[in-house]
C-alpha cells in the first residue's frame, strides 16, 4: 500500500499535539483538524504512527507500528538520502595545508551544495590554495579565472564574435565551466576586477536565477548554471592593497564570507615542517619567531611596521634555507623589501634588520649592519 502521509505525533513544549510527515520530514499542520488532532493523539498514546493513504475519493486512515513500517523503502527515497548522506560526508583536511576544523567543514559544504563562497584575508594566507586543495580532496574540477588581470572583460566572461566566412560566435571558457556540473568555478582577486565584470556576474551569483546572457552570440540566448556548480572567490580587503576596489554590497551579498586565518607561531612551524621534513629545526623556530615578532608589532597601536610576513614568504623562506641559503640572505632576498627605507634610522627596513641580527649566527657572515649602524641604533628597542 502506497501511503500519502506517514504522521509521528509528539506533544511541544506547551503540550500540544504536533506531528511530523516523516516521508518528507515536514511538519504537518493539525491546528484546524480536530479530526487529525485525535487520531494522532491516539497514535502517540499506542506509540504507533498515523498512515494517510488514498481510498477512492477521500482519505483512508491507517495505525502502523513505527518500529519496521518501511521495509523496502522506494528507490527514489533511497536515492535521496543516498545524495544527501553523500552531500553531508566528511572529507578530511589535507596533511599540507592548515585551516580550522570549523572552516575546513564550511569550505567542504559550500562546494558540496553547490554554494557561494568567498574568502577574504592577507595576501599570502592560502585563499587561493585552500580552494585548490579542496578541490583534490573531493575529486572536483576546478575552473580557474583571475579576475584582476582580465582586461576585456566581456571576452574573458562571455565570448568573442568573429567574422570569417560569416559570423562566429566562440563561448568564453567562462561559459564552458557554467555548463560543467559539480565543479568549482574559483574567481580569483575579485576585488581587483573591473566593475563591468561584476555587473555580468550578478545573475550568474543570485541563487535564485543562476544565469548568464551571451549578449555577443545572435539571439542573446541565456545560459543556465549546471547543478552543484560552486562558486568561490577570494579577495584581498584593507588600506595597503592599492590596485583593490571597494566591493560592491549587492555582490558580496551573493557570498558566504569567511575569513582566512592568519596562523601563529606554533602552526607556522608545523606548516613548514610538514612541507619541507629536512629543514633545520632551528632554522624553523627562527624564521617563525621573526614572523611573530614582526606580527605581533603590526598589531600595536603605534606599530612601527605596516605589514605581516605572509605565509606564502614564509614557506619561500624555508625553501630557500634548504637550497642552502642562510637566515641573513634569506632576509636580504625577501624579508627586507617588503619594508620601505624612508625615515632613516627610524624606517620599517631598518627596524627589522635589527630584528633579524638576533637570529644569525656570529661569524659564519659578514655582519649585516656597520659600526655605524650599531651606534645610530644605540638607543633603538624591539
Amino acid at each position: 500500500m502506497e501511503y500519502k502521509q506517514v504522521l509521528r505525533g509528539y506533544y511541544d513544549t506547551e503540550k500540544r499535539v504536533k506531528a511530523i510527515d516523516l516521508l518528507t520530514d515536514q511538519p504537518y499542520f493539525i491546528e484546524d483538524r480536530p479530526d487529525m488532532k485525535q487520531r494522532i493523539e491516539r497514535a502517540i498514546n499506542f506509540k504507533q504512527l498515523l498512515a494517510v493513504y488514498q481510498r477512492g475519493t477521500r482519505n483512508g486512515f491507517k495505525y502502523i507500528e513505527q518500529e519496521g513500517w518501511r521495509t523496502e523503502p522506494e528507490e527514489s527515497v533511497l536515492n535521496a538520502l543516498k545524495n544527501d548522506m553523500e552531500k553531508q560526508k566528511t572529507i578530511n583536511k589535507p596533511d599540507d595545508f592548515i585551516i580550522s576544523d570549523l572552516k575546513w567543514k564550511y569550505l567542504v559544504r559550500c562546494v558540496n551544495r553547490g554554494k557561494n563562497l568567498m574568502f577574504v584575508g592577507p595576501a599570502g594566507t592560502g585563499k587561493t590554495q585552500v580552494v585548490f586543495k579542496a578541490a583534490e580532496m573531493l575529486d572536483r574540477k576546478i575552473f580557474y579565472f583571475n579576475l584582476g588581470s582580465t582586461q576585456d572583460v566581456r571576452s574573458a566572461i562571455i565570448g568573442n564574435t568573429y567574422f570569417k566566412d560569416g559570423t562566429y560566435f566562440e563561448e568564453s571558457a567562462f561559459v564552458t565551466a557554467l555548463k560543467t556540473p559539480n565543479t568549482i568555478i574559483l574567481l580569483d582577486e575579485i576585488s581587483r576586477a573591473n566593475p563591468e565584470a561584476w555587473n555580468i556576474l550578478m545573475p550568474v551569483l543570485d541563487a535564485n536565477i543562476r544565469k548568464l546572457r551571451l549578449d555577443e552570440k545572435e539571439n542573446s540566448p541565456v545560459i543556465d548554471v549546471a547543478d552543484g556548480v560552486s562558486f568561490i572567490s577570494t579577495a584581498n580587503i584593507g588600506f595597503e592593497y592599492t590596485s583593490a576596489r571597494m566591493l560592491d554590497r549587492a555582490l558580496v551579498d551573493r557570498f558566504s564570507i569567511v575569513e582566512m586565518d592568519t596562523l601563529d607561531k606554533e602552526q607556522e612551524m608545523k606548516l613548514l615542517a610538514m612541507k619541507y621534513s629536512k629543514l633545520d629545526p632551528q632554522v624553523n623556530e627562527a624564521l617563525c619567531d621573526i614572523s611573530f615578532r614582526i606580527r605581533m608589532e603590526c598589531e600595536r597601536e603605534n606599530s612601527k611596521l605596516s605589514s605581516i610576513l605572509s605565509t606564502r614568504t614564509l614557506i619561500e623562506a624555508a625553501e630557500m634555507s634548504i637550497d642552502d641559503f642562510s637566515i641573513d640572505e634569506i632576509a636580504e632576498l625577501i624579508f627586507y623589501p617588503q619594508y620601505p627605507e624612508d625615515g632613516g634610522t627610524d624606517s620599517e627596513r631598518i627596524y627589522v634588520r635589527q630584528l633579524v641580527q638576533k637570529y644569525i649566527q656570529k661569524g659564519t657572515k659578514e655582519n649585516l649592519f656597520t659600526d655605524d649602524d650599531f651606534r645610530a641604533l644605540d638607543n633603538y628597542d624591539v
